[in-house]
């Protein structure tokens, strides 16, 4: 029996995109239409294939992806505090 749907781990492989990424294109409306299994989100084959297709005739081309986070400040010291504790 041939592959009828992927989970969201899986489409993300397949198409080579982070699931971050796919859950942004999500949020701006420009996911792979999904449907739920006990609570569980897939995309079918022919879903994906829509979405490869509407990507592939431009509609991400204006796409603005959210600004990477930034690391943070983790593990570095307060230079005003005056140095050693």
């Amino acid at each position: 029996m041939n592959k009828q749907a992927f989970t969201i781990a899986e489409f993300c492989e397949a198409y080579k995109i982070s699931r971050g990424r796919f859950h942004e294109l999500e949020k701006a409306g420009l996911g792979p239409k999904t449907y739920r299994i006990a609570s569980r989100p897939y995309v079918s084959l022919s879903a994906a294939q829509e979405w490869q297709q509407r990507m592939e005739a431009g509609a991400a081309e204006n796409f603005k992806p959210l600004p990477a986070k930034s690391p943070g400040r983790r593990g570095r010291r307060n230079e005003s505090s005056g140095g050693a504790q």
